[in-house]
């Protein structure tokens, strides 16, 4: 997720996070000299021992799209679908519980974009509760020796009809309703981009 003063990327099992100061937890540091920007493969060397790395700039906003031109910009969408009990719409996908989610098509709108993965990845027919996205979500990974940094924007939606069906042929393995619980099961068996979003949908 991001906003003026931080930006958070994801790589891998590691958070880096780009801000004006490193927080009191613990992590790497990484700090950036003015009009100077965070080499993407001194990042990527970074996050091979460190799971946790603050890049402290006086502009974060500056070093992330210096940062983002080291990439192939990626856009992407996905939902939240929520029902009436307060558990949430989750597919289980690569050995992991995910949320459904996929690639803007040419011409779409994120929302738009949105709504069609819900379906084609779950069966379930789903309305937007709200105007703008819940929350936005940068992921960066290798694809066949080009690095991507997809910009994911999550919806909170509203179920409306249909049965969870599995769309088989993406390697989706399940769908299921699961409670939103800081205790629930899926947590142990997620990404933390998801655990992310779900926390963003409670609060």
């Amino acid at each position: 997720m991001m906003n003026s003063d931080t930006y958070t990327i994801y790589i891998g099992g590691a958070k880096v996070v780009i801000a004006t100061t490193a927080p009191a937890t613990e992590g790497a540091t990484l700090t950036v000299e003015d009009n100077v920007s965070v080499l993407r493969a001194k990042l990527l060397k970074k996050v091979e021992t460190d799971k946790c790395v603050t890049v402290i700039t006086t502009n974060p906003r500056e070093t992330f799209e210096s940062l983002a031109r080291e990439f192939v910009v990626v856009e992407a969408a996905g939902g939240v679908v929520v029902r009436d009990d307060g558990t949430i719409l989750m597919i289980r996908l690569r050995g992991r519980w995910d949320l459904p989610k996929g690639h803007i098509e040419a011409g779409e709108s994120d929302s738009t974009a949105a709504l069609r993965e819900v379906e084609e990845e779950t069966g379930i027919v789903a309305e937007l509760c709200d105007t703008e996205p819940m929350a936005v979500t940068w992921h960066a990974y290798d694809t066949y020796g080009r690095w991507e940094l997809k910009r994911t924007r999550w919806w909170r939606m509203c179920y409306k009809d249909g049965e969870p069906v599995a769309q088989a042929e993406e390697g989706i393995t399940q769908v299921a309703w699961l409670a939103t619980t800081e205790d629930a099961a899926w947590r142990n068996e997620t990404y933390e981009t998801i655990k992310m979003v779900v926390d963003t949908l409670e609060g």
